[in-house]
C-alpha cells in the first residue's frame, strides 16, 4: 500500500462528539489540486476517517485504558484495505470479527443484558465473535501517517472558528 498525493479531508458531516464533543463541526476536502481524481478523493475520506478513530482511541488511552487489540465488524469493515490502513493509522492491532453486522443493535441489546444480569459474568453474556483477520500497523506507513496527521488536527483547529 503506498501512500499517494497529500490530500486531506475531515469527516465531520454530522458534528463530531470524541474527543472534540462539537456537533458543529463540518467536512472538509483540503489540498486538492487539478491532479486529484475520484480515487485520490476517496482515498482522503478513508484516511480522515482513520485520523478521527486514531484521536478517538487517544482520548481513550488518556483515560488509562489501553486495550490490545480494537474490534472492527460489518459495513466499512468489510474492506481489508481499510482495515489496513485504520491499523497503519491508528498504531493499533485491529481485529476483524465476523457476525457482527447488526452490530449496533447487538451492543444495545447486550448493555440492557449486563443492567438486568448485574451477577452474571460478563464472559457468559458477551461471547467473543469469531476472529476473521488481525491487522498489525506498518511501522514505516505508520511513521507517515502520524507526519500527515498532525496536518489533519492543525486543519480542524484552524477551521474551528468558521464551523459555528
Amino acid at each position: 500500500m503506498s501512500i499517494p498525493i497529500r490530500s486531506g479531508f475531515l469527516p465531520y458531516l454530522s458534528g463530531e462528539r470524541t474527543p472534540h464533543n462539537n456537533p458543529q463541526a463540518k467536512g472538509v476536502f483540503f489540498g486538492l489540486t487539478h491532479q486529484h481524481g475520484p480515487a485520490e478523493l476517496a482515498r482522503a475520506v478513508l484516511e480522515g476517517v482513520g485520523y478521527a478513530l486514531a484521536d478517538g482511541m487517544d482520548a481513550v488511552h488518556a483515560c488509562g485504558v489501553r486495550p490490545a487489540s480494537v474490534t472492527l465488524i460489518g459495513g466499512g469493515a468489510r474492506s481489508e484495505y481499510w482495515r489496513q490502513m485504520l491499523s497503519d493509522i491508528s498504531g493499533l492491532q485491529l481485529d476483524y470479527r465476523t457476525g457482527g453486522d447488526v452490530g449496533p443493535a447487538l451492543g444495545a441489546a447486550r448493555l440492557a443484558q449486563i443492567a438486568v444480569n448485574r451477577q452474571m459474568p460478563l464472559a457468559d453474556m458477551l461471547p467473543q465473535l469469531p476472529l476473521e483477520q488481525a491487522h498489525y500497523p506498518d511501522v514505516q506507513r505508520h511513521t507517515v501517517y502520524q507526519q500527515r496527521r498532525e496536518t489533519f488536527r492543525r486543519l480542524y483547529l484552524q477551521l474551528l472558528p468558521l464551523m459555528s
